[in-house]
C-alpha cells in the first residue's frame, strides 16, 4: 500500500487486480479469461505484452492461472508461463474467502492513489503522523497502524511520540470496531482513556481536536455494551477560536507596564 502511494510507477500493480475484480463482479465469475483481462488493461491504455503481469500476480500472492481442465500455474511457475487465449486468472481457492476483502482494498487503494497525487515518503516524524491521519480518515485503520510502525524511527521528539501513541491507539480501536471485536475494543477504550488522563496537558497542546475524546469514548463504550454498531469519527485539526476585538483590545492594555 505505502509503496503504491509513495512511488507512483508502483500504481501499475493495481491495474491487474482492478481488472480482475471488475470483471469478476460484472460476470459473477471467479475465473476470468486472460483475453478479458487484456481488453480491460487496454481500456487503461496498458499494453499487455509489455505489462509485467507475471511479477504483479506473484506480488499479489494468492492468484493463479488455469490452462485447460487440470493444469494450474501459480507461484514461481508464472515466471516462465506463456498463456494461451483460453487461459483464465483466478484467486487460489484456498484464499477464496478473501476475495471480497481483497477487491474492496483494491478499489480503495485505487481511489486513494488517484486522490493523493502528492503522497510521498515522509521527511520527518510530523509528516509520518499527518500521513497516518490521512489513512485513518479514509477508513484505512489497519494501514494507518502499520504505517506508524513502519516509520517509527522517524518519530523523534516527545510531542511526536505522544501524538504517535494516541493515533496508534485510535487506529487499533477503530480497526477492532470495524471488525466488531467488542470485548477487545472495550479493553482498548479503557487503555485509551487512561492514556488520555495521564497525558491530558500534553495532548491539549497538539493541533488535533482531542479535547472531547474522553467523553466520546465513554459514550462509545456504553453504545458498544448495548450491542450497537459504532464507529470512531475522523481525526480533525483543531480550529482555534479567534478572540473578539474587545478581548484583544483589553489584553493589549493589560500587557502594558503601567497595568502590571
Amino acid at each position: 500500500m505505502f509503496e503504491i502511494l509513495e512511488y507512483p510507477p508502483k500504481k501499475e500493480l493495481l491495474y491487474i487486480g482492478l481488472c480482475y475484480c471488475q470483471l469478476s463482479r460484472i460476470y459473477n465469475l471467479d475465473e476470468i479469461p486472460i483475453s478479458e483481462i487484456k481488453n480491460c488493461l487496454g481500456k487503461y491504455l496498458i499494453d499487455f505484452d509489455s505489462y509485467p503481469w507475471r511479477d504483479y500476480l506473484l506480488e499479489l500472492e494468492f492468484f493463479y492461472m488455469r490452462e485447460g481442465e487440470n493444469t494450474f500455474v501459480k507461484g514461481a511457475g508464472l515466471v516462465v508461463y506463456t498463456p494461451s487465449e483460453e487461459a483464465t486468472v483466478s484467486i487460489d481457492p484456498r484464499y477464496g474467502f478473501l476475495k471480497n476483502s481483497f477487491c474492496q482494498k483494491v478499489y480503495r487503494y485505487w481511489y486513494i492513489s488517484q486522490k493523493w497525487d502528492r503522497f510521498r515518503k515522509p521527511n520527518d516524524g510530523w509528516e509520518v503522523i499527518e500521513n497516518a491521519v490521512r489513512l485513518f480518515n479514509e477508513g484505512l485503520y489497519e494501514e494507518a497502524s502499520l504505517y506508524l510502525d513502519d516509520y517509527l524511527p522517524y518519530i523523534k521528539s516527545s510531542r511526536e511520540l505522544i501524538t504517535y501513541r494516541v493515533i496508534k491507539k485510535l487506529s487499533t480501536l477503530a480497526f477492532l470496531l470495524d471488525r466488531e471485536k467488542r470485548e477487545e475494543a472495550l479493553e482498548e477504550i479503557k487503555s485509551l482513556k487512561e492514556f488520555l488522563k495521564e497525558f491530558n496537558k500534553e495532548l491539549s497542546d497538539l493541533p488535533f481536536d482531542f479535547g472531547k475524546l474522553s467523553k466520546e469514548l465513554k459514550k462509545l463504550g456504553k453504545s458498544l455494551k448495548g450491542g450497537k454498531k459504532v464507529y470512531l469519527p475522523p481525526i480533525r485539526l483543531e480550529r482555534k477560536r479567534k478572540r473578539s476585538f474587545w478581548r484583544r483590545f483589553l489584553n493589549f492594555f493589560r500587557d502594558l507596564p503601567i497595568f502590571r
